[in-house]
């Protein structure tokens, strides 16, 4: 590549990005100022939550449903709307259960320990830092969310469930010295499903929120309240529809909506046009060509690495 060919690429993505007047209303990974919908499930979290004021703490809170549910959406706005302390973690980022561990202190501005240190280590640390932030604050409720917490059940040798476990003691700890934590599972299945031991079945309780599908009508409502803070122009509503049906039909994913919207300006800023429902029919060729050369990708990376094992 040369400058002209560099130039060129500037000059194709400004293109695509003309037609926008604010992109990060559209970014999935951001959490935004107000919620479409959900009002169920964000009162039965805030139930939960708030349960310690009257003497009941809840020890984990098992979030769960389809992909582009609002999950950690909504359980990102409400705590972050509450006077609780809160720490929020993607466990996805994490390949063992020690790493799970390190990820939380480093979400908390720890620095990462080493394997020898050993987990105990890690979970001492985790109290005084959540001792430390709650003194720091003076909120009486220190809530630690653990999305794609299924991450952890694929290190078979880290004893998951002993991390769960060391989770619900840290929990009794804590109460004894007059402070509360509660634990938020994010997941696409209930907590009770997974491999988990006795003595810590006994202890999660019944505490489960179910997100369904988001419905067309739905989808339609969130892109719409998207599209008029995104865009310099305003989006027809046939386009906003379509984007609806084609995302329902992927089981009501709201995140998918959101991308297949940001994808069909991009093209359509590049032509210089507005928005059609042809933008978006190319956008869904376009992210549906990206999935898959992920998708080979990973199986090339994954065949790689069993020969080296070989």
């Amino acid at each position: 590549m040369d400058k002209k060919e560099l130039k060129k690429i500037v000059g194709d993505v400004r293109k695509q990005n003309s037609i926008f007047s604010d992109k990060s209303f559209l970014d999935n990974l951001s959490t935004p100022t107000s919620i479409i919908g959900r009002e169920p499930e964000s009162k039965k979290l805030v139930k939960f939550l708030l349960s310690f004021e009257k003497g009941l703490v809840v020890p984990l809170i098992s979030v769960y449903g389809r992909s582009g549910s609002g999950k950690s959406t909504i359980v990102q706005f409400v705590c972050k709307n509450l006077d609780v302390d809160f720490c929020y973690a993607n466990l996805r980022k994490a390949k063992t259960v020690f790493g799970c561990i390190n990820l939380i202190l480093s979400e908390l501005g720890h620095s990462n320990l080493k394997n020898a240190q050993g987990i105990n280590t890690a979970f001492t640390i985790l109290e005084e830092l959540i001792i430390k932030s709650l003194d720091k604050s003076g909120n009486s409720l220190f809530v630690l969310c653990l999305d794609e917490f299924d991450t952890l059940f694929y290190d078979k040798r880290g004893k998951p469930s002993d991390f769960v476990y060391k989770l619900l003691v840290l929990v009794e700890k804590l109460r004894t010295l007059k402070k509360h934590l509660c634990i938020v599972t994010i997941s696409n299945k209930v907590l009770s499903e997974f491999n988990l031991d006795d003595r810590v079945i006994s202890r999660i309780g019944t505490s489960e929120i179910y997100f369904d599908s988001y419905s067309q009508n739905d989808v339609l409502k969130i892109i719409r309240n998207r599209a008029n803070k995104s865009f310099s122009q305003k989006i027809d509503d046939d386009v906003l529809t379509h984007c609806a049906e084609i995302s329902s039909l992927e089981h009501g994913d709201a995140r998918r909506a959101i991308d297949l919207l940001r994808t069909s300006g991009e093209l359509a800023g590049l032509e210089n046009k507005k928005i059609s429902k042809k933008h978006v029919d190319d956008a869904i060729m376009q992210l549906q060509k990206n999935h898959t050369c992920k998708i080979f990708k990973t199986i090339n990376l994954k065949k790689n690495s069993t020969l080296n094992i070989r």
